[in-house]
């Protein structure tokens, strides 16, 4: 698979929050280099990652209550509403609330999603939904798919890359398989957790997913991979 096909599936993350300006501008430009869909930043960095982005085709992506999803949902509209006002905004990866989810409050759980889904279509912006499959069953996480549906999310997607736990699988082929089969075309699959190498990206992209959130430690190492 030819590298700007597999750059057209990724988002390149730069979300650690200890990067100065310095190296957010170094990280995003990697992401720029190597024509990935988008880069994806957290709010601060907004003003930077448009500098950087500038007169390429790479987007912007901004994540909102990122890594934990257990704001209320009125702030996390009030934060979605502040990154859309900066403008040139593509996508929000916005974090659901996933101890509500495993809680079985469903309705509560879409009802926050769609508040964000609305305003951001109404925009033209695109949202996508962390779901963070790590913390969930395989019960919750086809629960999590049915809820991003209904709360008319464009993508449900994996991992915040920032979970804790003894066990961490990300974007895993069978969390990949589970999501893909679950949805039936129904929402758009982004794979994030875990994506470190060619290989597995090329698998999940045979799998079904739709984009691949990668963090920027990795993008240059399965883009700059020669092949024949």
């Amino acid at each position: 698979m030819e590298k700007d096909i597999l750059a057209s599936y990724i988002d390149h993350a730069v979300l650690d929050p200890q990067f100065t300006v310095e190296q957010l501008e170094e990280k995003i430009m990697i992401g720029v280099n190597y024509g990935c869909k988008s880069v994806c930043v957290n709010p601060s960095a907004i003003d930077i990652a448009k500098e950087c982005i500038y007169g390429s085709k790479t987007l912007l992506c901004v994540v909102c209550d990122f890594p934990f999803g257990s704001s209320t949902t009125e702030s996390k509209v009030l934060q979605a509403q502040s990154i859309i006002k900066k403008g040139d905004v593509f996508e929000i990866d916005m974090v659901m609330n996933y101890g509500l989810l495993k809680s079985q409050q469903y309705d509560a759980v879409i009802h926050e999603i769609t508040m964000i889904s609305v305003l951001c279509h109404q925009h033209h912006v695109g949202l996508k939904v962390i779901v963070e499959t790590d913390a969930l069953t395989k019960e919750e996480i086809k629960a999590a798919v049915e809820c991003c549906i209904q709360g008319e999310a464009d993508y449900i997607k994996t991992s915040t890359g920032y979970f804790k736990s003894e066990h961490l699988e990300g974007a895993s082929p069978d969390v990949i398989r589970l999501i893909v089969e679950t949805a039936q075309g129904r929402i758009k699959v982004k794979g994030s957790g875990c994506v470190r190498t060619r290989e597995r990206l090329i698998e999940l992209i045979e799998l079904g997913i739709d984009r691949a959130g990668v963090g920027c430690s990795s993008t240059a190492k399965i883009l700059g991979i020669s092949h024949d």
